[in-house]
């Protein structure tokens, strides 16, 4: 709960990226192009905001940069198959 305290801003943004982009997939059911895009800006934003995140906090390294990547591309992969696109 400390941290949750500490970092509220940044869990905040993390929420308003992932509910605007469900909203903005659910927006656009059944135009497969317009969600994989939206797929892929949410996965975009994620990954910047998380760098941002670890570089405010002076944690930013190679090795986190390479695990957001991976993540990221896991994430977009599963919900672009998920989706049907």
């Amino acid at each position: 709960m400390k941290n949750l305290k500490k970092h509220f801003w940044h869990y905040f943004v993390y929420l308003l990226i992932f509910g605007g982009g469900l909203a903005l997939l659910l927006a656009t059911k059944g135009n497969t192009s317009l969600q994989a895009m939206s797929v892929l800006m949410i996965a975009f934003l994620y990954f910047f905001w998380a760098m941002v995140h670890h570089y405010v906090h002076h944690q930013l390294q190679p090795r986190i940069v390479v695990e957001y990547i991976l993540i990221v591309m896991l994430g977009t992969v599963l919900l672009l198959f998920l989706f049907g696109v």
